[in-house]
């Protein structure tokens, strides 16, 4: 059981789906399968967590021959970084199960237990053509969600983040090819595994192109700006259980992608190219930040909010000190949780108006007060509410900012200036003034309440006493940290 405990985690959902499947189970025991096989992941990940020791290094190794003489193999396991990623996706689930408890059609069930098994995957996968298989898993299910479920522009939308995605996972693909050709041109054997292709050095040029090949994937992933155009279409268009996903997950495994293989395979490019990937998060921080302000889509305007907050992450992981790298992991967490909480409120919203524009909406804090409390709390966490996750996690950022760049340090620092503008902009046509609305306003149910307080409750406790957390993953953290510092040492 303890071998296979990181299979169980990721398989757990997939055989459960193929299994109700094989039975042609009815809506009812789809919904009870779903939620069972969500809880049981969420203790496994509890209990791996409990026993995660933050000085050892990648635990919970299972490393077995998938194809004989391919060098593919079965090769997954946790360490501090995909820990923490691992944690959000078992912990978003069931709540995501919550908010879909009236949904009828049998393929919004199915497609997300294949998508929480796609997304585990690869966070945990520690071979290349392995990573790359979850990676595309993970893309199915967002097409089919998005195509078939969405609205507005759904099919057109769905389209264009498949193709997208489809050039950046191939540029990925092609640079795996090389990088495993070349291990077994110097070695003699075939490997994809991660341990062995970082022992590998290339000439400048060809790690240049091998780089660009892994970073096209990730950027199109986070989306950095000049990447993202496929961004608000598909968030405006996908159903709330996809567009949380996206952004609260899968967007993070963008910024996944380059800290654990971009930094294992090309240290040396990255800290080289790192001022230019700097430039770029600090235009996608404002770029992003006065698109939101302008948007009157909810969707659309926490899409371009979540770009802004991504691309402080970024930043944080190129600026290479201990407050930045220690900020961008636990902002990719306390995101991921406030993204969650904002994005099935808007859900909840347009459950009862049948819109989510915000000029169409007002008056709600009248007429629904636990409602007009929770949209107010995650709107307010992703801005850096003081007492909340996300607070500490921007300000350790800044700090990293302004100890490598005074000028860079005061870029950053409008990320919160930003984003209060446009929070407190949006709160206050929405929930607050005369209602545009006719419609009978339904506040928050029992269920819905228990669906959204342990966001709540996650986003305080991450904000107040962040010392229980930062402890599991520091020590990790810093020796990562020393391997690209000495780096950047043999630079200069």
């Amino acid at each position: 059981m303890i071998d296979n405990i990181l299979s169980h985690i990721i398989f757990l959902p997939l055989l459960t789906a193929l299994l109700l499947g094989l039975f042609r189970a009815k809506i009812t025991y789809l919904k009870i399968g779903a939620m069972f096989s969500s809880v049981a992941t969420l203790l496994l990940v509890i209990w791996t967590a409990y026993h995660f020791d933050p000085d050892g290094g990648m635990q919970f190794v299972k490393h077995s021959p998938w194809i004989q003489n391919t060098g593919m193999s079965y090769f997954i396991g946790v360490d501090y970084l995909s820990l923490v990623i691992l944690l959000l996706i078992s912990l978003l689930m069931p709540p995501l199960y919550i908010y879909m408890y009236h949904e009828k059609r049998k393929g919004y069930w199915y497609n997300m237990m294949l998508l929480q098994t796609g997304v585990t995957g690869a966070v945990l996968s520690l071979d290349l053509v392995l990573f790359y298989l979850f990676w595309e898993t993970m893309l199915l299910p967002i097409f089919i969600m998005i195509g078939k479920y969405g609205n507005g522009l759904h099919q057109y939308n769905s389209m264009k983040i498949i193709l997208m995605t489809i050039m950046g996972s191939m540029s990925m693909l092609f640079s795996i090819m090389y990088i495993g050709y070349v291990y077994f041109d110097t070695v003699g054997i075939w490997s994809f595994a991660l341990t062995d292709l970082s022992t590998l050095t290339f000439n400048i040029k060809t790690s240049i192109w091998l780089t660009a090949g892994f970073l096209l994937a990730f950027a199109i992933k986070i989306p950095l700006v000049g990447f993202h155009t496929w961004m608000a279409p598909a968030y405006g268009s996908s159903p709330t259980p996809a567009v949380v996903i996206m952004s609260a997950i899968m967007a993070k495994l963008g910024i996944y992608g380059i800290w654990r293989f971009g930094f294992a395979l090309f240290d040396t490019v990255l800290v080289y190219y790192a001022p230019t990937i700097i430039m770029l998060a600090l235009i996608g921080l404002l770029y992003y930040a006065i698109r939101a302000i302008t948007e009157d889509n909810l969707r659309k305007m926490f899409a371009y909010s979540s770009g802004s907050h991504l691309s402080l992450i970024a930043l944080g992981l190129f600026l290479t000190n201990i407050y930045a790298w220690s900020g961008s992991l636990y902002l990719i967490a306390t995101h991921a949780l406030a993204t969650t909480g904002i994005f099935i409120m808007i859900g909840l919203t347009y459950k009862r108006f049948r819109t989510v524009q915000i000029s169409a909406l007002g008056g709600i804090a009248s007429k629904a007060p636990k409602f007009t409390f929770f949209f107010t709390f995650f709107a307010l966490s992703i801005a850096g509410l003081p007492g909340t996750g996300g607070f500490v996690a921007e300000l350790l950022i800044i700090i990293g900012a302004f100890k490598a760049n005074f000028w860079i340090g005061v870029l950053t620092a409008t990320t919160m200036l930003s984003a209060m503008l446009y929070i407190f902009w949006m709160l206050q046509r929405t929930l607050f003034g005369k209602a545009n609305n006719d419609s009978d306003y339904e506040d928050l149910s029992l269920r819905e309440v228990v669906m959204l307080l342990p966001l709540v409750i996650l986003l305080l406790v991450t904000g107040i006493m962040p010392s229980l957390f930062t402890p599991i993953f520091e020590p990790q953290l810093t020796a990562s940290l020393q391997e690209i510092i000495n780096v950047i040492g043999g630079l200069k």
